[in-house]
């Protein structure tokens, strides 16, 4: 809605500035004993609308993208418990196992920033509530499907979306989530995305905000990654050709900043096997300088 109003008002001062430009255009065209008459005010008008246009532009370059304040105090974050176990309503047998939480982040020198990243999460909450029915329905309909002996086997699905703070400062504030998906297979689908916000505006900041040169990012990233994964204990759960799908890790919502550095995620069957789990890869401040941000470089 911010960008939208943004937009907007940008919109209003090319308007404004057209609108300037076309009536001294129009005033060019009267009558000569009309301009010599109205030579001296003319100038005055034009000088002012100078001014005023300059003045304009320099309110565009000025106002900021997002509301910000200067913090002192990092954001507060407490969690809503949504866990619930989902019953078949005839039998009470266990359908659905649901593990949920959402942040609800206070941020006192801010509160519409607080209110623009609680609603962020309120709707992530609110799309999980048709994954869960979907997944519930599954549950019931495969139950029902089952013989009377195959019943008594039967330990109903998992669904979870968790989240737990990483890290927060007057800068940014980083929510980690935790997802997993269980329908009976060997081992749940488990992934792992992060969240990092600007603390004073309440943006969720992507790599064009955090990188100034991404392109080094993506180079100093790889490099990481790569010391990583081809170490103890990952070395010998490397998928083949594990190199190539190295560079498509580093994503959005795959990355967020810690206490000392840019923390990126690397989900199972990106290029190691599932057994290997959530692998977290740190990129320390100091090798960022230049690269990153420094409105959101560690001071």
């Amino acid at each position: 809605m911010k960008k939208k109003l943004l937009l907007l008002g940008l919109g209003m001062c090319l308007l404004l500035t057209a609108c300037s430009g076309k009536k001294a255009a129009e005033e060019e065209k009267q009558p000569d004993t009309q301009q010599e008459e109205e030579t001296e005010t003319g100038e005055a008008s034009e000088e002012t609308g100078k001014q005023e246009e300059a003045g304009e532009g320099s309110k565009q370059e000025e106002s900021p993208k997002e509301s910000s304040i200067e913090l002192t105090q990092p954001p507060e974050v407490t969690f809503d418990d949504y866990s619930q176990d989902i019953k078949d309503e005839e039998t009470g047998t266990m359908l659905l196992s649901v593990m949920e939480n959402c942040p609800v982040v206070s941020i006192p020198e801010n509160e519409a920033a607080a209110e623009k990243i609680n609603m962020a999460f309120e709707q992530k909450h609110m799309e999980n509530q048709s994954y869960i029915e979907e997944d519930a329905d599954l549950a019931r309909s495969e139950y029902q499907g089952l013989s009377e002996e195959e019943k008594k086997d039967w330990a109903g699905y998992g669904y979870g979306c968790t989240y737990k703070m990483m890290y927060a400062s007057t800068k940014v504030l980083s929510i980690e989530g935790q997802s997993y998906q269980w329908q009976g297979s060997s081992h749940p689908n488990t992934w792992t995305n992060a969240y990092c916000f600007d603390a004073a505006t309440g943006k969720l900041l992507t790599m064009a905000d955090i990188f100034i040169d991404k392109e080094k990012a993506m180079e100093l990233a790889k490099k990481h990654i790569l010391e990583v994964i081809t170490q103890d204990p990952y070395k010998d759960a490397l998928l083949d050709d594990y190199e190539s799908f190295v560079p498509d890790i580093l994503t959005e919502e795959v990355f967020y900043l810690g206490e000392n550095g840019l923390m990126i995620i690397c989900n199972p069957y990106m290029v190691t096997v599932y057994a290997a789990g959530v692998i977290e890869v740190e990129v320390p401040y100091e090798e960022l300088d230049g690269i990153l941000n420094e409105a959101y470089m560690k001071e």
